[in-house]
C-alpha cells in the first residue's frame, strides 16, 4: 500500500508538472482592422506675446486682451503702450502673437482676415497693426507664416470728445468682438 500511495504521489506530480507545463505553453492571438480618414486643414491660435497684454485663454482660438483702465494722460496697464495722444485723439495698443497651424496642406502661407462683430462703440476703433477694422473683413496679412507666432498689435483710436459729442462714454467697461480668418494660400 505504501508502494501504491508512493506509485500514486509520483504520478500526481508527474501530471501537475506536465499539466503547468501545459498552460504556460498556450498562446493566444488577435488582430484589429482599423479605419481612418486623416484631414488636412489649419487652426489659429492666439497666444500672449513678450511685453504684451497677459491674454485670456492665451493658446486658444477664444482669447481675450483686457486694457484695464485708459487714458490720453496717466499710468496703463501692464502691457498696454500709449504711442500716440493728439489733440482730438489718443491711441493705445497692445502685442500679441498669432499662430496658424497647418497640417496636410500643400499651402505656403496663409492669408488673414479681421472683422469687427459689430459697429465699434462712439468714439471708438479699432485696428489690427495699421488696418482699421469695420465690420467687413479687412485684409491683415497676405503671406502669413504657419506653425510661428506672428506678432500683431491690437490698437484702439480713442476720440477726447466728451461723451454726447463724439466721444465714448467714460467710466464704463466697453467691450468688442474681433473675428480673424486664416485661409490658406
Amino acid at each position: 500500500m505504501v508502494n501504491q500511495y508512493k506509485a500514486l504521489r509520483i504520478l500526481a506530480l508527474i501530471a501537475l508538472l506536465i499539466s503547468g507545463t501545459a498552460l504556460f505553453a498556450q498562446t493566444a492571438t488577435g488582430t484589429i482592422n482599423t479605419t481612418l480618414v486623416n484631414k488636412n486643414g489649419i487652426t489659429l491660435v492666439f497666444d500672449t506675446a513678450p511685453g504684451g497684454v497677459t491674454l485670456g485663454n492665451s493658446g486658444t482660438s477664444a482669447a481675450s486682451a483686457n486694457f484695464g483702465i485708459i487714458s490720453a494722460f496717466g499710468p496703463l496697464a501692464a502691457g498696454v503702450t500709449r504711442p500716440s495722444v493728439g489733440p482730438a485723439t489718443f491711441n493705445v495698443q497692445t502685442i500679441f502673437d498669432v499662430n496658424v497651424i497647418e497640417g496636410g496642406l500643400t499651402s505656403a502661407n496663409y492669408t488673414l482676415t479681421a472683422n469687427l462683430a459689430a459697429a465699434a462703440p462712439t468714439g471708438m476703433s479699432y485696428k489690427i497693426d495699421a488696418v482699421a477694422l469695420t465690420t467687413a473683413a479687412q485684409t491683415i496679412t497676405t503671406n502669413g507664416t504657419y506653425n510661428a507666432d506672428v506678432a500683431h498689435n491690437l490698437g484702439l483710436v480713442v476720440s477726447m470728445s466728451a461723451p454726447g459729442s463724439g466721444g465714448p462714454l467714460v467710466g464704463f467697461p466697453i467691450s468688442a468682438t474681433i473675428n480673424f480668418t486664416a485661409t490658406a494660400n
